[in-house]
């Protein structure tokens, strides 16, 4: 979705309980994004970047010679995220990182401010602790609210659980359309987390998973019918899908289309400079998932 990303800035937001295994994702991110990346983080002695990807540092700002940078929050998330839109170049997409009390839910809501938008809400899991922590009187309403808010949960540490099937059963009872991805050290294939297009197949670890992609391109706009026709009609196994694409009962206006789980969301695309012309959207699932004629019913609808 390159076409979107030269008019608007692409925002994550991580969150979950303390230990969780956040600033481990962040460094994960930092290290392997292949565009850039801005990381809003509260605590510069938290991270852990490796000494050869710095290229400067101050302060408030760590750049890294893969055009990424990592801020800091000690002002607050209006005058980061201030200094980060106008930075230039402007990194494509934004992470922030939710304390680990916090509401990620919260910090959501500047992504649908103007020069953003909304990606996920990502809420990572100590899969080890888990349903300790849910059941503790101290701490499980908040590790509840954390997992309910959730667009993509990751189960992390899931080398330390024998049987995963207890905490699964739990955190779909508590956020039924959430994406849940298991992984170990945080290290989620972030194709699936930034729902980006795949274009070769993945040489990593099969902890990391294979993915797959398919693009739908067309100059009609969609009715709203056949867009949530689609949805539902998706594999079970594609669970990440994006885009930007116009409606028929308002063309001239892009809308921004994200899918993670089974929640999906359709929003105007709030700053509209140059906006991408027609429809353009990808889903991502695992290898072998994603049928050719996936996008059939909006094919008809041309026709």
């Amino acid at each position: 979705m390159g076409d979107l990303s030269q008019t608007a800035m692409e925002m994550t937001v991580i969150g979950g309980y303390l230990g969780a295994g956040k600033t481990t994702l962040l460094n994960h991110i930092l290290t392997q994004a292949q565009e850039p990346v801005a990381v809003l983080i509260n605590d510069f002695g938290d991270i852990n970047i490796d000494d050869e990807l710095i290229e400067s540092a101050d302060e408030n700002t760590i750049s890294l010679s893969n055009g990424c940078i990592c801020c800091s929050l000690a002002d607050g998330y209006s005058r980061a995220l201030q200094e980060i839109k106008v930075r230039q170049p402007r990194p494509k997409r934004l992470v922030i990182e939710a304390s680990g009390v916090a509401d990620p839910a919260a910090i959501a809501a500047y992504g649908h401010a103007p020069g953003l938008y909304l990606n996920a809400v990502v809420v990572v899991l100590d899969g080890a602790n888990a349903e300790q922590q849910l059941s503790d009187s101290m701490v499980g309403q908040t590790v509840a609210n954390q997992i309910a808010a959730a667009d993509l949960i990751v189960l992390n540490k899931r080398d330390l659980v024998d049987d995963p099937s207890a905490i699964w059963s739990e955190l779909k009872g508590l956020n039924s359309e959430a994406m849940i991805v298991e992984c170990t050290h945080s290290q989620i294939n972030l194709n699936v987390l930034f729902g980006s297009q795949v274009t070769k197949r993945s040489l990593a670890p099969k902890t990391m998973g294979r993915f797959e992609s398919r693009s739908h391109i067309s100059d009609i706009p969609i009715s709203r019918k056949a867009l949530i026709d689609l949805i539902e009609q998706l594999p079970e196994e594609v669970q990440r899908a994006k885009g930007v694409l116009r409606i028929d009962e308002e063309p001239e206006i892009p809308m921004v289309f994200q899918l993670v789980g089974r929640k999906w969301d359709l929003r105007a695309l709030a700053e509209r400079k140059n906006p991408p012309i027609g429809n353009q959207i990808v889903v991502v699932g695992p290898e072998g998932s994603v049928p050719e004629n996936w996008d059939k019913v909006l094919k008809l609808q041309e026709a």
